[in-house]
């Protein structure tokens, strides 16, 4: 059993698919200090290294816990989480017909071990159709969503290429976990 240190429903849908026994462990971040004029690989390891740092000040001596972030890179520019409807198009509108890149890293705080890992998976999409945009737009599965993306659901339709697992550019790469569990 592994804690989940996460409110990421989709993170938890990952390990849950994977047959992996967790508790999920909702806890709020601040992710404010980190400079997003890093590169992208360096901002996600400095995020998840903070969730890290801030999960244990709150749960002193807490072992085989999963702590991760991602980011959506289109356009050599890191995509986070949209604000608003406005944000969201904005993003995606970049992503269609166009290719981006998830860049997704993760801390496992086993009992002997510490596994620091980043992953990437990259799509090249077709462009998307503007009404099932506004439509995806008008529900609330992009709110949380690095680059409003959700590979599972929306951007599937328009996959043209993958290149990376499936489980990354939902946030959690399960592969490289469940070798390690």
């Amino acid at each position: 059993m592994i804690i989940l240190a996460s409110s990421s429903v989709t993170r938890a849908k990952v390990l849950q698919d994977h047959g992996v026994k967790f508790e999920q462990v909702f806890f709020d971040y601040d992710e404010s200090g980190v400079d997003k004029n890093l590169p992208p690989h360096v901002y996600v390891q400095k995020i998840v290294a903070a969730k890290k740092e801030q999960f244990l000040k709150a749960n002193d001596g807490v072992k085989n816990v999963v702590f991760a972030d991602s980011v959506v890179v289109c356009d050599g520019k890191i995509l986070g989480k949209a604000k608003d409807e406005k944000e969201a198009f904005k993003m995606l509108k970049m992503q269609s017909g166009n290719t981006a890149r998830i860049v997704t890293a993760m801390i496992f705080l086993g009992e002997k071990f510490e596994l620091f890992n980043v992953s990437f998976a990259e799509y090249k999409f077709a462009k998307f159709d503007e009404a099932d945009l506004q439509n995806y737009l008008s529900g609330d599965l992009w709110q949380g969503k690095a680059g409003a993306m959700t590979i599972e659901n929306f951007n599937k339709k328009y996959i043209l290429s993958q290149n990376g697992e499936t489980s990354t550019a939902m946030g959690l790469n399960v592969k490289i976990l469940k070798a390690f569990l």
